[in-house]
């Protein structure tokens, strides 16, 4: 009897934890997927550094097929994973979170030292550039992922009411494009996350701002630019110039007027 009643109780639990999984059976699970997008971020930045040994899209599969062949799934099945994720993009952007985690953890064994953005002083400057990334970036139709995350977590936490205007140059964009790149900017304050969101209509220069609440220190700064893979009506979509200025509050720097008819900008 009681062999029966454990036999029952792990049958319950089994069906337990199916019923809450998130993910189709069809598709990458949820931590099968932060690996495989580990490796992709490694493969793209590999083939990016070596682009004229893989000038080929022939010469750039290679690179892939080996992601998939390591994570025994094929492309077709790397494909579907990435268009339900897509459509789930709240899933996909907290695995995407851990991958850049991963990935900022890995350059640190590798010994590299983080920039003043970062350190503990930064939070003092009235006004800091705390962008840690590429200031260029682009978008390719024949690209697996076309996402440029960033998560800039400081020592120390930013000043109660800072802003923060991510700033970037776009061209590329053409006038029948469907399905427009998104920007997404989030700043968190202790259980409060403050979020814009904008979409990039046309060639030019764009901003949007981020302004925190007055009493609470900042503690990260997060967000994306993204291109639906499923789009792929564009030959390449271009970033330039990418900045992510942090004012502190009351700074006057944040109110200095711009030029309406080259600014695109948005809080």
């Amino acid at each position: 009897m009681t062999s029966r009643l454990r036999i029952c109780g792990i049958l319950m639990l089994i069906c337990v934890v199916a019923s809450c999984s998130r993910v189709p059976k069809n598709i990458i699970s949820e931590k099968k997927m932060r690996t495989v997008l580990y490796d992709m971020q490694i493969a793209e930045a590999f083939v990016e550094t070596k682009n004229e040994d893989f000038a080929t899209s022939d010469a750039r599969q290679t690179v892939y097929d080996a992601v998939f062949s390591k994570h025994n799934i094929t492309q077709a099945e790397y494909d579907s994973s990435l268009i339900w994720y897509g459509k789930n993009m709240d899933l996909y952007m907290n695995i995407y979170k851990l991958v850049l985690r991963d990935v900022n953890k890995s350059i640190e064994l590798l010994g590299d030292i983080k920039p003043d953005p970062l350190s503990g002083d930064a939070s003092t400057k009235d006004s800091i550039d705390i962008w840690i990334y590429s200031r260029s970036y682009s978008f390719k139709p024949e690209r697996v992922f076309n996402t440029l995350s960033f998560d800039i977590a400081p020592k120390m936490p930013y000043s109660s009411g800072s802003s923060y205007v991510l700033g970037m140059s776009v061209w590329g964009i053409p006038s029948h494009l469907k399905q427009k790149p998104k920007i997404h900017i989030s700043a968190i304050q202790s259980d409060t996350i403050i979020s814009v969101n904008k979409e990039i209509t046309e060639d030019g220069y764009y901003e949007v701002v981020v302004k925190t609440e007055e009493f609470r220190q900042v503690i990260k700064v997060y967000g994306y630019i993204t291109v639906n893979n499923a789009e792929a009506s564009y030959h390449r979509i271009y970033l330039d110039d990418i900045n992510l200025m942090k004012y502190n509050y009351g700074s006057k720097a944040l109110s200095a007027p711009q030029d309406p008819l080259e600014m695109k900008s948005e809080e």
